[in-house]
Formats: structure tokens, C-alpha cells, sequence
């Protein structure tokens, strides 16, 4: 439990009395030696050269006056205070002189535009992920052809017109009317087919695919025959590989397809089955 304050203690007695008396601490700091409110008030008019007092010689120092002055209890406790708070500002004052010089205007001027530019490289980071979170071209979304048009933008058509049209066209014989489109004179695969189970038996050694194409007609579709008869001739040999009327080989990937006789192909059988 605290204990209450005895009237008779010689510190309340004398408080009023010393009011009024700073009676501050002389100190002796080498490049100071004098009281401390005069340190103090040198020190805020900048007449004293605070870098040359030690911190730690002024705290030892007023350290041991605080002690004394409690010791003797002959010093207020209103005037410890005003001491400590003396104290404290000549600390804070000594230590300013450590912090770093306040940057000029053209520092603060850089600093601000480091800034800036971290914030829009943020920004513009912040950007590119929004930016590759979005369907991409190509990847989740695909182009299409040109817009459809407007219905407006159509032209209008003769009503008149087209009813003739459909008039003409129910007024033509049938035969007219069935469109046969003219088909190409390609290689087929039952031609294909004929040929290679005419070719087998003279086939012993075995020849490559392309060797069983037949020629090549002189036409301005000459290389659209000439695929197709080797896809004929490839289709025909797995057919009848399938039989086990040839035998179909290819040491590689991409090689020369070979040909030869199956195990089931009967000699001298020509193109009979």
C-alpha cells in the first residue's frame, strides 16, 4: 500500500518556498561548465556548440544531482520536474545533431519522382495481369468472317421477278432441272485394285507403291491425278493386304511403302480373286 504524505516531511514543507529559484544542477561537461536552464537556453538561442557535450557525461552527471538533491530532500518535487524536463530537451536538442541533414529541394524532387514511378510501374503491372486474364485471340475466343448485314441494308428484292423466276424454272423438263456436276477423270481405287492383283505375280522381289501407279495422262490436272492415284493404290494395298494377297512393308517412318506377294496369293492367278 502507498503510504500517505506526512506533513511534517521537509520537502511539502519547503515546496513554496523554493518556488520561484530554479536552483538548477551545475554541470561540468569539458566544453560547458555552468547550471542547466542556462545550458538549455544557450543552447535554443544556438550560442553553445551542443556536439561537443557528451550525452553520456550529462546523464551520469545529472543522474547524481537528481540523487543528491532527493538525498538532502531540500528540492521540491515540482522543481525535480522542471529539471527532468530540462534535461530531456537538452537530450533531444544534443540529439538532433545525429539525424542525417533534411534532403535539399532537388532530393525531395527525385524521391517523389521514385515514387511515381513505382506506383505506375505497379499500375501498369496490375494492367498486364488484368489484361492476360482476359480471353485471348486465338486461345478461348476465335475470329469470324465478315459481320452478317443488316436487314436494311439488303437489297430489296422484285417480288414479280421471283415468281417468274419460279415459273420459269417449274416450266422446264425434269431432265433439265438435275444438276450433275462433272465429275474428274481420277484414279480410282477398283482400278487400283485391278491393277495391283495383275502386277502380283510378277512381284516376287517386291517393288516400292509408286512404281504400280500407272502413267501419268498429259493434263492440266496431271499432280491432282497423280495424288490420287497414289492414294487409290495405297487404299487398294491395305485392302488387299488385309486379304493376305500382298504384303505391305516400311522400315522407317516416311519411307518408301513396299509391295510384294502375300502369303495367300495363288501363282499365275492375274486378276481373278
Amino acid at each position: 500500500m502507498i503510504p500517505e504524505p506526512d506533513s511534517a516531511d521537509p520537502i511539502v514543507e519547503d515546496a513554496a518556498a523554493a518556488v520561484g529559484n530554479a536552483g538548477a544542477p551545475a554541470l561540468r561537461l569539458g566544453a560547458w561548465e555552468g547550471p542547466l536552464d542556462l545550458l538549455l537556453e544557450l543552447a535554443r538561442a544556438q550560442r553553445v556548440d551542443l556536439a561537443q557535450l557528451s550525452i553520456a557525461t550529462l546523464a551520469e552527471q545529472f543522474a547524481a544531482a537528481v540523487d543528491a538533491a532527493i538525498a538532502q530532500r531540500q528540492v521540491p518535487l515540482s522543481r525535480l520536474a522542471e529539471w527532468h524536463i530540462m534535461a530531456a530537451w537538452l537530450t533531444l536538442l544534443r540529439t538532433r545533431l545525429l539525424f542525417p541533414d533534411p534532403p535539399d529541394e532537388a532530393a525531395q524532387a527525385e524521391a517523389a519522382g521514385l515514387r511515381q514511378h513505382l506506383a505506375d510501374r505497379d499500375a501498369a503491372k496490375r494492367l498486364a495481369d488484368w489484361l492476360e486474364r482476359r480471353p485471348q485471340l486465338g486461345r478461348e475466343v476465335f475470329a469470324r468472317g465478315e459481320p452478317e448485314p443488316a436487314a436494311d441494308s439488303l437489297p430489296a428484292a422484285d417480288l414479280t421477278e421471283l415468281l417468274r423466276a419460279c415459273l420459269t424454272m417449274l416450266e422446264l423438263p425434269a431432265r433439265q432441272r438435275v444438276y450433275r456436276p462433272r465429275l474428274p477423270a481420277l484414279w480410282r481405287v477398283p482400278e487400283a485394285l485391278a491393277r495391283i492383283r495383275a502386277l502380283l505375280p510378277r512381284l516376287s522381289a517386291g517393288v516400292a507403291l509408286d512404281d504400280l501407279l500407272p502413267p501419268t495422262p498429259v493434263t492440266e490436272e496431271a499432280s491432282l491425278w497423280r495424288r490420287s492415284a497414289l492414294a487409290s493404290t495405297l487404299l487398294a494395298g491395305l485392302e488387299l493386304s488385309r486379304e493376305g494377297v500382298a504384303r505391305l512393308e516400311q522400315d522407317q517412318a516416311f519411307e518408301a511403302i513396299r509391295v510384294s506377294p502375300g502369303a495367300s496369293a495363288a501363282p499365275g492367278s492375274g486378276g481373278t480373286q
